[in-house]
């Protein structure tokens, strides 16, 4: 049996080690017991998982995700934390920390190499993920090469309202349409601020990402993903238009214009009216 360290084990330890939690790298730490439980039951680790984990900290959801799967690698950027994950997951096995910008840490190759030594056959990620690189990491997990089943991320409540947000709202924009080329993603549940030392200034919400089963081939997301980025360029503007200015093809506006109207929209339409299966048959049409 895995004997893993409490959250009052942790939070001791960083009473006398006198570390405190870092404003510049935006370290709010969750600290309910039966929230962060409920994060790691959302992962849906098993036996047969590993789990990559964004944003450590001391390991408060670090030995969650422990006690449920065969193992964790926890990524973390404050080498302060060092010494804490040393006497606290020192003698289990399972969990080893990398420490880094998750940023710049190719996470995939990480996770799937970590997973072939061990021999585990599936592969989640989870996190709370820091406000300065949530929407770059959430871009990164667009496309053909992410080994993840499932990610259940942590987020600020904006960035939750863009990522579930439906066509005709002033959120949906980009980050939206990409990942539900990959992604189902649903509400788990909403962190009130409270529950965070210290607390931050706006409420958070815990996202859970399903990989669907059909997804864009490499061929098809890479011209996708520019159709997408020019549509929304200029997103008060026609969406021929924009497509016309950003794609730079003979006669876009024409087939555009053609192609929307073969979908049953009209040369009046703005990105934000489409869904993302829209998307994908107008990308089709424009081949």
């Amino acid at each position: 049996m895995k004997q893993l360290p409490t959250i009052d084990f942790l939070k001791l330890q960083m009473k006398l080690k006198g570390i405190r939690q870092s404003h510049r790298l935006g370290q709010h730490f969750l600290v309910d017991e039966q929230i962060l439980a409920r994060i790691a039951d959302a992962v849906g680790a098993g036996p047969e998982s590993l789990v990559v984990e964004i944003g450590a900290g001391p390991g408060y959801l670090t030995s969650q995700l422990a006690a449920r799967a065969a193992a964790v690698t926890a990524i973390e950027l404050d080498e302060r934390l060092r010494e804490i994950h040393a006497d606290a997951f020192g003698t289990v096995d399972s969990v080893n920390f990398v420490y880094g910008d998750a940023m710049k840490i190719d996470l995939a190759e990480v996770a799937r190499e970590r997973a072939a030594a061990l021999g585990l056959s599936a592969i989640q990620i989870a996190g709370n993920l820091p406000f300065q690189i949530t929407s770059p990491l959430l871009f990164d997990q667009c496309g053909p090469a992410m080994p993840w089943s499932r990610m259940v991320f942590m987020v600020q409540k904006e960035v939750a309202d863009r990522v579930l947000s439906p066509p005709g709202r002033k959120d949906y924009g980009v980050l939206t349409v990409k990942l539900a080329m990959w992604w189902c993603a649903t509400r788990l549940m909403e962190v009130p601020a409270r529950k965070f030392v210290p607390p931050p200034e706006v409420d958070a919400t815990v996202i859970v990402f399903e990989r669907l089963t059909e997804t864009p081939s490499p061929e098809e997301w890479t011209s996708l993903s520019r159709l997408i980025d020019a549509a929304f360029n200029q997103r008060r503007k026609k969406m021929v238009n924009s497509l016309a200015a950003r794609l730079g093809v003979p006669d876009m506006k024409e087939r555009a214009t053609a192609a929307l109207k073969a979908m049953g929209r009209d040369d009046n339409t703005r990105a934000e009216m489409l869904a993302p299966d829209e998307f994908r048959r107008l990308n089709e049409l424009l081949k």
